[in-house]
């Protein structure tokens, strides 16, 4: 399996401008059966229910825009051929959810919301974990902060793959590096990990780190530190 992990800076709040980048990004991932986006890679992260409200209402992250989110993803995976994996913000029943969205070449999907949340921040919890199946391997997705709960993803010969994507800053970059490893290992899955780079508003800097890891912890591929790149990998082993 061919996998492709875009490590990218985002545009804080701005959905139309993301989806641009992104469509462009797609174009450099030919032949690629897995495409891994950051965390909220239509918005960038938003720690603050306020401030999450404020983006939704103003730039129409979490209804209008919605559909068209997923319709863009649809796309994007028809023209790749490949799956297409990254999470938006999602509203439901005035509760907001960071939602990952799996999305497969013939348009349908699959959805797993962030379980781990921060006590003080935008997101309910999601309920329940996803596997997923795509081209003989069984997939299972978390979003950044799930990382530091490994009770979270305990692999009881459910999965092969796990997937982690975020918007995880600088300043614990050395957790995000040891953790992956040590989910890897625990589980004996291969891992595959996306950060973003770049400053956001608050100033808070995001170094990327995004690797694709073995069962044994070893680097199979990595992107550079601060730097926008696609890199891609293959996953040979189940």
């Amino acid at each position: 399996m061919k996998v492709a992990l875009i490590q990218a800076q985002l545009a804080w709040g701005y959905v139309d401008a993301n989806l641009d980048a992104f469509g462009k990004r797609i174009e450099q991932c030919p032949d690629c059966d897995l495409i891994v986006f950051p965390e909220l890679f239509t918005s960038g992260c938003e720690m603050k229910k306020r401030d999450a409200q404020e983006k939704a209402d103003t730039k129409d992250i979490v209804s209008q825009q919605y559909l068209n989110i997923i319709e863009k993803m649809q796309q994007w995976a028809r023209q790749t051929n490949a799956l297409i994996v990254g999470s938006t913000i999602y509203k439901e029943d005035n509760l907001y959810f960071n939602r990952l969205l799996a999305v497969y070449p013939d348009g349908t999907y699959q959805i797993y919301d962030k379980h781990n949340c921060f006590k003080k921040g935008s997101f309910s919890p999601g309920k329940e974990r996803l596997i997923f199946s795509w081209k003989g391997f069984r997939f299972s997705p978390y979003i950044c902060y799930d990382l530091r709960f490994p009770e979270w993803s305990k692999n009881q010969n459910e999965y092969d793959i796990a997937i982690y994507i975020a918007n995880w800053p600088e300043s614990r970059h050395n957790d995000w590096i040891k953790l992956l490893e040590e989910r890897a290992t625990e589980n004996q899955v291969h891992i595959i990990a996306v950060n973003c780079v770049g400053t956001d508003p608050a100033g808070i800097t995001y170094r990327g780190g995004s690797c694709l890891l073995n069962p044994n912890g070893d680097v199979i591929v990595r992107c550079q530190d601060y730097k926008e790149e696609i890199q891609t990998g293959q996953i040979v082993e189940k």
